[in-house]
């Protein structure tokens, strides 16, 4: 079963940009992605794109209405949000550094 999920990126010098993947949405498989090879956490949309081949940009966190997660990364910040059942609202469950967001959820997966 597929959990979708955006991810967007917000820079003061690039601007706002958003990406979705298909798969994998939920926090330990968005863990995975917001890690390069060599373990660094991923705060930048370039690197988020080159490591993750099936991220594909899109308009915006709200363009997919069947989205269960987003994650919004400005600076080395990340708040992570899921959807509030069959709503349109979203919870947030997770605000600090994308290194902490890493830490946390790929210790759990493994444990």
């Amino acid at each position: 079963m597929s959990t979708r999920a955006t991810y967007q990126f917000i820079s003061e010098w690039s601007g706002t940009h958003t990406v979705y993947i298909h798969h994998d949405g939920y926090p330990e498989g968005a863990a995975e992605y917001f890690t390069k090879e060599n373990g660094a956490p991923i705060v930048k949309v370039e690197s988020f794109l080159r490591s993750n081949e099936k991220a594909e940009l899109t308009k915006s966190h709200e363009i997919h209405g069947d989205t269960e997660y987003r994650y919004t990364v400005e600076g080395t910040r990340l708040i992570a949000q899921n959807r509030v059942g069959f709503t349109d609202k979203f919870d947030t469950f997770f605000d600090g550094s994308v290194a902490d967001f890493v830490q946390g959820y790929r210790l759990s997966k493994s444990a």
